[in-house]
């Protein structure tokens, strides 16, 4: 089971959304983590063993974040403005992704039009 954290960009709601998909969510709001230091939440989510799913471009600095390390880290980038539709259509396609791919050990940078991924260079 990929078990997920949700950042602060994602309505608390939107945790039924993943879980009733069948996804172990948690959202950094609800567990009072809301403007703690990027490097809290990347630490949180290796201890908890959960991939992150985050707007914050941060994230995407593979030397300070590295996704080799982790569950995955989901970053997206969407067209703007952002309303509470089009996240709920972004959670949408992130269930649909990972119902068909597991991000761990991965950075997935999700844009409107396309999935880039960088995968792990660990070696076995």
């Amino acid at each position: 089971m990929i078990c997920l954290k949700l950042d602060e960009n994602f309505s608390p709601r939107l945790t039924e959304v993943f879980i009733a998909s069948g996804f172990d969510t948690h959202s950094v709001l609800e567990e009072s983590l809301s403007g703690a230091p990027d490097e809290t939440i990347y630490e949180t989510c290796i201890r908890e063993n959960r991939c992150l799913v985050t707007f914050d471009t941060d994230f995407c600095n593979i030397l300070n974040y590295p996704a080799d390390e982790t569950r995955g880290i989901i970053v997206v980038r969407p067209n703007r403005p952002i309303t509470l539709a089009s996240i709920r259509i972004i959670a949408d396609q992130i269930i649909q992704l990972l119902q068909e791919r597991n991000p761990e050990g991965c950075l997935w940078v999700l844009e409107p039009d396309r999935l880039r991924i960088r995968k792990s260079r660990k070696k076995d």
